[in-house]
């Protein structure tokens, strides 16, 4: 995979359909808690590990995974919870099944009181309009055929600027809890209640410790349509300027395996990104 090793170059040739160098400003995400001392969503990075590996050829040294992973906000858990069998459940936790459809196998649901975020008995005693507020930690679907999901409710507002919504899914190239996140786009521009994210539940056992990253979540801009794919023909002036774009690159990779990120930085430079 190309590296973010490397050094500044000359600004780059670009395609026909750029139509301006200038860089958009990233929206501002805000939350609002409804509960004190609960774990919130911070900044993700491009670390996905503790300890970085000696040599060349780590994931941290592939632009692309390193952007990836830094996309949006990190979301950890907001309570201490499981999925398990009896005997698993900790001395703490207040064991409960889906009143829809209890697992075949046994196991059951799990949750553990904070008197920190105000959560006991797997409900968040939280700040509403009027008053109190109840939230729930863990909920489920009301449907059979959805039993295999359960719902994970975060106690907080989310608000983004008009036309942005958030994506939600789950850990970009990171360790997951082994609870898979169903992904969702929220029109966070405008919906005003707590998100809840809906986790699949795996066959083996689950713990999951309040403040462990349990999510993602990326702003969106939204358009206008549905976004369109065009093939270009092999005589098109946009298609010779590619294949050229690709023997500048292959010369470039020839002489410097690092030269992805020195190509990348050139191209943020060209369009004024300050982090270039």
């Amino acid at each position: 995979m190309p590296s973010n090793k490397g050094r500044a170059g000359p600004a780059p040739e670009t395609t026909g359909d750029q139509s301006s160098p200038s860089s958009p400003v990233a929206p501002r995400t805000r939350i609002l808690p409804l509960v004190p001392r609960v774990p919130l969503p911070h900044g993700a990075t491009g670390r996905t590990r503790p300890e970085t590996p000696d040599g060349y050829g780590t994931q941290e040294q592939c632009l692309p995974f390193v952007a990836g992973s830094a996309l949006g906000f990190l979301i950890p858990s907001p309570i201490t919870f499981g999925y398990c069998l009896g005997d698993e459940v900790p001395p703490t936790g207040r064991a409960f099944r889906s009143p829809v459809a209890p697992s075949a196998d046994g196991r059951a649901f799990y949750v553990v009181d904070d008197d920190g975020p105000r959560f006991r008995g797997n409900a968040f005693a939280a700040d509403g309009p009027d008053g109190a507020l109840q939230i729930p930690g863990v909920s489920f679907f009301e449907r059979p055929d959805q039993a295999q999901f359960c719902k994970l409710h975060l106690p907080y507002l989310w608000r983004t600027p008009p036309n942005v919504a958030t994506l939600f899914t789950g850990p970009i190239n990171r360790a997951g809890t082994g609870l898979r996140v169903v992904v969702g786009l929220v029109e966070t521009d405008w919906y005003a209640h707590p998100v809840n994210l809906v986790l699949e539940l795996p066959a083996a056992s689950v713990h999951v410790a309040a403040g462990e990253v349990i999510a993602q979540a990326v702003p969106q801009v939204r358009w206008e349509g549905r976004p369109s794919l065009e093939v270009l023909p092999a005589h098109a002036r946009d298609a010779r300027v590619l294949k050229a774009e690709l023997g500048t690159w292959q010369q470039a990779h020839r002489a410097d395996r690092d030269a992805y990120k020195r190509l990348a930085h050139d191209h943020r430079r060209f369009r004024g990104d300050p982090s270039a």
